[in-house]
């Protein structure tokens, strides 16, 4: 299980990652960039439920 300091991080990462992405967006990469960055972050949701309900 991942420690509440632990699911910020990986959020602030996830959220940072999405920001990039999009300051960049006339890149060819930028748009695979964004993806992965709502990919962690609906991850991120999953899991914090999964733990909420468990």
């Amino acid at each position: 299980m991942l420690s509440f300091n632990a699911i910020l991080m990986a959020l602030a990462a996830s959220c940072t990652t999405l920001l990039v992405g999009f300051s960049w967006r006339e890149q060819r990469w930028a748009p695979w960039l964004m993806l992965a960055a709502v990919v962690a972050l609906l991850s991120l949701m999953s899991y914090s439920i999964v733990k909420l309900l468990s």
